[in-house]
């Protein structure tokens, strides 16, 4: 949807240096319509020693709405526009309704990650007194996005002095591999696998993290993810390389089973053929 001349604009964004778990930020720059003949003005710049990029992006749109229904309403002016480039904002600010309903699990029974802000974040929207939409937005192509951008960064790098209470950092490691971590596609199997990253999650449960290493190539093929009880996941040791066993749902998959540790070379690298 296209900024609306009569609407007041808000821009997000949020940083992470080292993500996740390194020092973060976010800020907020609000933009008043014309008739308002105000000038713009950041509204948000929360800065922290530890947090992630996904939930600094969160949290400056919760700082916008708490801060909407604190400082509303203005003259003629019915409804509010947030700007984020946020993929994750924009991909899950639905679902995460039906997330709530279903204790923050996905319709597959997978613990969603950040529930703390997502319920904050449907909160602050359903209390912010007007009209609000979220619209997403490619890249910094506004002068105002670049500016807020920089914004964001600058509390990043500032760090403190809040707190993100809400962060669990877990464990980190580094992928052998990179990119972004998929689904681990469970069917039964097993595999040997070298975990990087945990993450507490609700309920007893946590996401792991973990390059998949081929005996065939005696190399790192892939990262992927998958869910296990707190009591398994502190087994799994973080580089170290174990065979596991999978449950048999490739949309909620899980590690059940550590049959053993395995040796694998100091070399290894990511498969030439990957």
């Amino acid at each position: 949807m296209p900024p609306d001349p009569r609407a007041i604009h808000i821009s997000t964004d949020g940083s992470c240096y080292k993500n996740p778990g390194g020092r973060s930020g976010c800020a907020a720059i609000i933009h008043y319509p014309d008739h308002l003949d105000r000038e713009d003005e950041q509204i948000v710049d929360y800065g922290c020693e530890e947090s992630s990029n996904n939930r600094m992006e969160l949290l400056a749109c919760i700082c916008v709405l708490k801060w909407i229904r604190e400082n509303g309403p203005w003259q003629d002016v019915t409804r509010v526009q947030i700007f984020t480039d946020s993929q994750y904002v924009k991909d899950n600010l639905f679902r995460a309704r039906e997330w709530k309903k279903n204790d923050w699990r996905n319709q597959h029974g997978e613990p969603r990650e950040n529930s703390d802000l997502w319920n904050q974040l449907l909160s602050a929207h359903a209390k912010a007194g007007i009209a609000v939409h979220f619209e997403w937005t490619l890249g910094k192509k506004t002068p105002v996005l670049k500016l807020v951008d920089k914004a964001a960064k600058a509390a990043a790098k500032r760090g403190g002095p809040d707190i993100d209470r809400g962060y669990k950092p877990g464990t980190i490691a580094r992928s052998m591999v990179g990119g972004a971590a998929g689904r681990f596609p469970a069917n039964g199997q097993t595999a040997v696998i070298r975990p990087y990253r945990k993450n507490i999650l609700a309920k007893g449960e946590e996401k792991v993290r973990f390059d998949i290493f081929s005996e065939d190539t005696q190399g790192y093929v892939e990262s992927c993810y998958a869910f296990a009880s707190m009591h398994l996941a502190a087994e799994l040791h973080r580089q170290h390389v174990y065979r596991v066993r999978f449950n048999e749902n490739p949309k909620y998959p899980q590690v059940l089973e550590i049959l053993e540790e395995v040796s694998v070379p100091n070399t290894a690298q990511r498969s030439p053929s990957q």
